[in-house]
């Protein structure tokens, strides 16, 4: 496999926040272009009923559940903190718990 190292010093497939005008996201790196970035398998960040951080479906209340990819005009993107990156891994199926 070919990694891929950007500018920002991101791979390929690193999981990273994006902080957008809508709101937050976390997804798979794929590349970062003229202040978009583009992801696989996003998630947008939802606050439960008592402050609690989840991981919603997809990326939008109205739009298809569990997209393949998204392209967004990021704000700023920075890797994810490890313990949210495992979260996220478990809630995506990239991990499997034993």
């Amino acid at each position: 496999m070919v990694s891929i190292i950007t500018r920002n010093n991101m791979k390929k497939n690193d999981v990273v926040s994006v902080i957008t005008l809508a709101g937050e996201f976390v997804g798979k790196f794929v590349e970062f272009v003229d202040g978009n970035v583009s992801l696989e398998d996003p998630r947008m960040i939802v606050q439960g009923p008592d402050g609690q951080m989840g991981f919603a479906k997809g990326i939008c209340s109205t739009g298809q559940q569990e997209p393949n990819s998204v392209v967004m005009q990021a704000v700023f993107v920075t890797p994810t903190d490890k313990d949210v990156e495992k979260g996220y891994r478990e809630f995506t199926g990239a991990i499997q718990l034993v």
